[in-house]
């Protein structure tokens, strides 16, 4: 009895602190945020960053692939934070300021000269980003289903309906405020479970010890303490590269920078950021990798860190790591919706969003994350995994173009974009197995076919279709900005590397 009232208290008072934080940004403009002190834009970015995926999900990744996992770990510091608060923060950040963009579809559509461009890209986003946003919201539900005995569907209603408040009451301030929150009890969870960990096996140096003497797996085929060879190493490096440079130019993370007042102020939240990023997928993954030592059998990758909080902290530290995971979901699911809500209210329409139009936007997310998440089905499932290298490559070289380089070009953005969307989405498609099967139906409709082979493979060979779709977005949305800078006199003219001008 005394335990259950204690879990209760820590949930009531996470919640009561969630609520208290989201008025933070009431009677403020839904997309200003004041002055944020650095600290909570530290822990604010890294929690955008951090979702469940990537603690939970790569966690098992870590088990089976063991340390060589931590190599996405330091491409999440150096590259996906080092690199953009060093070079994308601050000319962000100004070139937002000089342009008066209110969201980062503006910031583009004012950066190349073309409010169609922005209307597409707030399409995109609205779109793309409240699919993703039903993976986001699920999986807290069916962690939530642990703890709670409520049904999973009414839990992803109650889940998107607290997300929808804190952007609602909040805008992008009480936003910031409860994503500040939400990184600093994802922290105190991954900390209690590397204690616990290191406890178990005698420390990380004995740890790694015990880690080598393992013999090698197919997919560790080098051991557990060396990047694999061959394929396995290659999906390890894809997997650096799309986690920490398609980051760059997600909308969620580009609005971030808004909050900046100085350039001091980035010299602060860069190494505060790092580290929590640090303790957060290198101590996660760190742990996971270990955790062969501990969990007996061969585990789902998904059930890896469940059954070792399970196995390993006490009851109150079992909640407050429910609470990290939820806290990781949440913070992406806020951030997510905020763009989305800002795409239909404020982008689409082209004018300031009224609060009735913010209150509708909101309403849209919720039916759209919050329906989407009920159905099964595989074009929802590819959506939702495919997004953040969707988004990535639709917008990455146009926006680095413009904040780094003060390059501006309706023409070459827009053969950027549009090359980057159409190319990544259509290797996502052929590559998929039900989309392959619908085109082979299309072209012989009486064939019935046992064992699907993916376009893709069929069209190019098995290795080429195994390059990953960001990649090849990213090669030809860069192509597409050349041909379309070199056709573009008056852009070029117009143009002068940053801080422009003109801007």
């Amino acid at each position: 009895m005394l335990q259950t009232l204690v879990n209760i208290l820590i949930w009531v008072g996470y919640i009561a602190l969630f609520v208290y934080l989201a008025r933070k940004g009431e009677g403020h403009d839904a997309m200003h945020t004041g002055r944020i002190n650095f600290a909570v834009q530290a822990l604010a970015y890294v929690a955008t960053y951090i979702s469940a995926v990537a603690l939970v999900g790569f966690g098992g990744l870590s088990y089976a692939y063991g340390l060589q996992m931590l190599l996405v770990a330091a491409g999440n510091v150096w590259l996906g934070t080092w690199i953009v608060y060093r070079f994308l923060a601050w000319p962000t950040r100004l070139c937002q300021r000089n342009l008066n963009a209110r969201t980062p579809s503006q910031l583009l559509a004012k950066g190349h000269r073309s409010p169609a461009l922005g209307k597409f890209l707030a399409l995109l986003f609205a779109v793309f980003l409240g699919v993703y946003a039903s993976a986001v919201i699920k999986g807290a539900a069916l962690l939530l289903a642990q703890i709670l005995p409520l049904p999973v569907w009414v839990l992803i209603w109650l889940v998107a309906l607290l997300v929808a408040f804190a952007v609602y009451v909040g805008g992008l301030r009480g936003v910031l405020y409860t994503e500040a929150m939400q990184g600093f009890i994802m922290l105190m969870g991954i900390c209690m479970l590397v204690v616990a960990v290191f406890r178990q096996v005698g420390g990380p140096v004995a740890g790694m010890a015990a880690l080598h003497t393992l013999p090698p797996t197919t997919l560790a085929n080098q051991g557990f303490l060396a990047l694999s060879a061959g394929q396995q190493g290659w999906f390890i490096i894809s997997l650096v590269i799309v986690t920490s440079i398609a980051v760059w130019a997600q909308p969620q993370m580009i609005q971030r920078h808004f909050a900046l007042t100085s350039a001091r102020q980035v010299d602060r939240i860069t190494p505060l950021a790092m580290l929590v990023l640090t303790v957060l997928v290198g101590g996660a993954y760190f742990v996971a990798a270990l955790a062969r030592l501990i969990l007996p059998g061969n585990p789902a990758p998904d059930d890896v860190m469940p059954l070792l909080v399970k196995q390993l902290l006490p009851e109150v530290g079992l909640q407050i790591f429910v609470l990290a995971i939820a806290s990781a979901s949440l913070s992406t699911a806020t951030a997510i919706y905020h763009i989305a809500v800002s795409a239909i209210a404020e982008d689409l329409p082209g004018r300031k969003a009224s609060r009735p139009a913010w209150l509708a936007g909101i309403i849209f997310c919720v039916l759209l994350s919050g329906g989407c998440a009920q159905i099964k089905g595989q074009l929802i499932a590819l959506l939702c995994t495919t997004s953040w290298s969707i988004v990535g490559a639709t917008v990455l070289v146009a926006y680095v173009a413009l904040v780094r380089f003060g390059k501006r070009s309706s023409l070459a953005a827009w053969l950027s974009c549009a090359c980057g969307f159409a190319t990544c989405l259509a290797w996502y498609l052929l590559s998929h197995e039900g989309f392959s099967a619908f085109v082979y139906s299309l072209a012989s409709p009486e064939a019935v076919v046992s064992k699907v082979t993916p376009v893709l493979h069929v069209l190019l060979g098995e290795t080429a279709a195994r390059i990953p779709p960001f990649f090849v977005g990213f090669a030809f949305s860069l192509a597409g900005w050349f041909v379309g800078w070199a056709c573009d006199a008056t852009g070029r003219k117009h143009s002068h590397f940053w801080p422009a001008p003109s801007l």
